[in-house]
This record gives structure tokens, C-alpha cells and sequence, in this order.
């Protein structure tokens, strides 16, 4: 079982001296979070999970890290290959090895899934840009399920699809335009107090 003090050691590490008095909060309230997802929530959540991620890892020893070229373990493992000439900063969470073949595995803490795959499709590419590796899988570990997604094929994902993405971003930046997405005002966006096309309610 995880040591509750490894955590606490970890917790208070990370915070260090910030300030969490008007910390974000997140979720709605419940009957067991009437305050919403808190810094308490996580503080007594998060070990649960840690413990989950080791129980899984232990259950299913054929997946084994993956190691770089370079020999590095593929554990938050940083990037920074260029799209379009953007350089992309990526942190890629894992990549496992599974019966012969890489699958990148972004760590999530959400209550859904997600169902757009755009950021395992730039870890693909970044992968292939900065090894020369052509990863085909990628899967999301879901925290409050204790387990990963089913595999997603990431062979949709091509250099030509995501620099032409790339080029049309950084032109819209350069130009200041800046679209709003009003899909995740209500739970997930912490800039909805200052946006003035945020949709949220209350």
C-alpha cells in the first residue's frame, strides 16, 4: 500500500509556500464534496489514485516503459520538435512497450474520457519527428476508473495534417485573433470570470 507520508511529502513539496486560499476549484457539489473539488478533495483523493495507478501497473506486467534510443525512460518524457517551424513543447505522461508495440498513455484525472485524440495524435508525431519512431496507439489512463481507455488507432495523425494545423494557429496568433470556445465554460475553464463571451452560469 502507498505510504501516507510519502504523499505528504510529495503534497507539501509541490505547494511549496503557495497560497491556496482562493485556489480553483472544480466538479460540482455533492452530498460527498459540498465544496466541489478542493484542495481537500485532491489532498485525500489523489493517494487512492496513486494506489490505483500501482495496482494496475502490477496487474498488467506486459506493459513495460518504454526507453528512448538514448536510453531514457519514457516516463514525462519532454519534446520539443517543430511543426511548421513552431517549436512544440510536449511532456508526454508514459509511452509503454505492449507485446512489441509503443502506446502513448496520457494520464487523466477527468470524470470523461476524452473523445478527441488530437494531443496522443501530436505525441505520435512528435515521437516520430524527434526518434523516428512511427507509434500506431495511444490510450488515455482514466484515474476514477483505475485503468485505460480502449486503444485508439493514431494513424489518422500525419506531419502534413498537424503542421498545416500548426501554421494556421501560429498565423492566428501572430495576427491576434484568438477564437473563444464556449464548449467548457461551465466546469473547466478558469478564465470564464474575465471572458466576455463565457456562457457560464452563476
Amino acid at each position: 500500500m502507498l505510504n501516507n507520508e510519502l504523499w505528504d511529502k510529495a503534497w507539501a513539496q509541490e505547494l511549496g509556500d503557495k497560497d491556496l486560499t482562493n485556489a480553483r476549484v472544480g466538479g460540482r457539489a455533492t452530498k460527498a464534496n459540498p465544496q466541489k473539488e478542493d484542495v481537500n478533495f485532491w489532498q485525500s483523493t489523489g493517494p487512492q489514485w496513486v494506489q490505483a495507478y500501482i495496482d494496475w501497473r502490477k496487474a498488467n506486467s506486459e506493459w513495460k516503459i518504454w526507453k528512448t534510443p538514448q536510453g531514457a525512460p519514457a516516463v514525462e518524457l519532454a519534446m520539443l520538435p517543430e511543426f511548421a517551424g513552431v517549436p512544440v513543447k510536449m511532456i508526454l505522461d508514459r509511452v509503454f512497450e505492449v507485446n512489441g508495440e509503443l502506446v502513448i498513455v496520457d494520464l487523466k484525472t477527468s470524470q470523461q474520457t476524452p473523445t478527441n485524440t488530437l494531443q496522443l495524435g501530436f505525441y505520435k508525431v512528435g515521437i516520430l519527428k524527434t526518434f523516428g519512431i512511427d507509434v500506431k496507439w495511444g490510450t488515455y489512463w482514466m484515474a476514477r476508473q483505475h485503468g485505460v481507455s480502449p486503444l485508439v488507432s493514431l494513424e489518422q495523425y500525419t506531419e502534413d495534417k498537424l503542421e498545416y494545423l500548426v501554421a494556421g494557429f501560429d498565423k492566428a496568433r501572430k495576427a491576434g485573433i484568438f477564437l473563444p470556445n464556449t464548449n467548457n465554460c461551465q466546469y473547466k475553464c478558469g478564465l470564464t470570470a474575465h471572458c466576455q463571451f463565457s456562457t457560464k452560469i452563476g
